[in-house]
């Protein structure tokens, strides 16, 4: 064959080829735009959708509970000891005189918060009902006539110790955690996050009294004034996603007036760890918190009672360590690019003799930082769900304080002018929340209703005076499982 005709044949058989291989790119480029092709940056993490239901739907669903009989069946698989706990609460009051059994008094308190009712006048006007008190006397085991009017319960709530309250929400809390119902809750299936803030529950320009905080406002002016008020630190334990109940609470007060330097949340917190460890002394624990408990005094304390931490850390907090951090997370290059966020950390930074690990979180889309120490090992598989821990302090803020305050407990209230009454109306807000978070939680009841967290409790104080527990009896005594969204 001639050498033209030879080249010829190549070049038509190499055109062949080519088209062949360019068709196949371009199948292969329409399945890689079909079926491979990346998600969007907006698609990693979709919004959920809520399922739309109706009312009729909502009606229907309802219509198969008893919402009261839910809640005592709540309230004795997960709380059997809450009535012989408050029946054992020590009765100042003359036992010649007494009318109501102090579980009764203490009661009507607690439902009075998980029905989201803004105050104990109030709570007399909405349990003047029939139905209520019959089903208040089941719940109790006594037969009731009528209720105890709030200034009744007022007068009590004044003539006993606070710590009488606080020892049975430790035994509730106690009984929780021993029901082993919670713990996929634990920090890498071993540590209970304990979370800590204050909060302030109420202020005023009057005098509070002797133990109550004060501060001047508008310091050197002619308008300048001195506010009252009281503040509270609280230690809630997590035990779902959605249910954080108080463990210990720690009033922050002046012993009298006359103090040269009042007191603050750094010495309450002294002595709320002091007394945590003192009842739950074998209950392992990792403690989350605001910058303001990042210091060598914290670390060193936690350390002594074998507890683990995850702080929220503010670089201005400990300088030394942010500078240190700094310098190390350039060299050891642990940054970790995911979907929505960078990661970095930086182990064994020492300070003071305390090894401190760093963990950084930047939020791509709110364009925040956040910066957390601990001395929970870090490593490349744990950082993720160690920053998810510590963000959980928020919290504590957020479904703790700020539900009780503007969600149906009205913490803010002033429900006793008395210092010891208010005390007890606040461990009694407290004992309510925790009911309150596991029934809200309870998916098999909520799963089809389309309702604010305000209606669902109003839903359940329109069953308890339309709903007597008598018809349902038996039904209370049925054993129940409980499943959580």
């Amino acid at each position: 064959m001639h050498p033209f005709q030879t080249a010829l044949t190549s070049k038509n058989n190499y055109q062949i080829k080519t088209s062949l291989f360019s068709g196949i790119c371009e199948i292969i480029k329409v399945v890689t735009k079909l079926f491979l092709r990346k998600p969007e940056r907006r698609e990693v993490f979709p919004a959920k959708t809520k399922e739309k239901i109706t009312r009729k739907e909502t009606r229907e669903h309802l219509a198969q509970f008893n919402l009261a009989c839910e809640l005592v069946k709540v309230i004795r698989h997960f709380f059997p000891d809450l009535i012989p706990l408050l029946k054992r609460v020590e009765d100042p009051r003359h036992q010649s005189y007494i009318l109501y059994s102090n579980h009764v008094l203490l009661m009507i308190r607690i439902l009075s918060s998980i029905f989201y009712i803004n105050s104990m006048r109030s709570t007399s006007a909405e349990f003047n009902n029939e139905t209520v008190i019959e089903n208040i006397g089941i719940l109790c085991g006594e037969e009731l006539e009528e209720l105890p009017y709030w200034e009744t319960i007022n007068d009590y709530l004044k003539r006993f110790s606070s710590d009488e309250l606080q020892k049975v929400v430790w035994r509730l809390v106690y009984r929780l955690i021993r029901s082993r119902a919670f713990e996929d809750a634990r920090i890498r299936g071993k540590y209970w996050q304990v979370i800590i803030d204050g909060t302030q529950l109420y202020r005023s320009r009057k005098d509070l009294g002797k133990h109550s905080l004060f501060c001047r406002k508008k310091k050197g002016t002619e308008e300048e004034y001195i506010e009252y008020y009281h503040y509270v630190l609280e230690a809630k334990i997590v035990l779902h996603e959605k249910i954080q109940v108080s463990i210990l609470t720690e009033f922050i007060e002046n012993e009298n007036r006359e103090v040269d330097k009042q007191d603050c949340e750094q010495k309450g917190a002294k002595r709320l760890m002091e007394r945590l460890k003192q009842e739950f002394p074998m209950l392992q624990i990792c403690i989350c918190g605001d910058s303001l408990y990042a210091s060598e005094g914290f670390f060193k304390e936690c350390r002594r009672k074998k507890w683990k931490y995850i702080l929220r850390y503010k670089e201005g907090s400990i300088p030394s360590i942010n500078q240190e951090y700094q310098v190390l997370k350039i060299r050891e290059k642990n940054r970790m690019e995911e979907a929505g966020g960078v990661y970095d950390y930086v182990t064994g930074i020492d300070y003071r003799g305390e090894s401190i690990n760093v963990v950084e979180y930047e939020d791509l889309e709110e364009k925040k930082k956040f910066l957390f120490v601990t001395d929970l090992s870090i490593t490349g598989r744990n950082v993720k769900g160690t920053v998810e821990r510590g963000r959980w302090r928020w919290k504590i803020e957020n479904e703790g304080f700020n539900t009780q305050k503007n969600q149906g407990y009205h913490l803010e209230h002033r429900f006793s002018h008395d210092y010891q009454g208010m005390k007890n109306h606040y461990y009694l807000i407290q004992i309510g929340h925790m009911i309150a978070q596991i029934i809200e939680a309870w998916e098999m009841l909520w799963k089809k209703v389309k309702q604010s967290r305000e209606q669902k409790h109003r839903l359940l104080l329109t069953a308890w005076k339309n709903r007597g527990l008598k018809e349902s009896l038996r039904e209370l005594e049925k054993k129940i499982q409980v499943r959580f969204a």
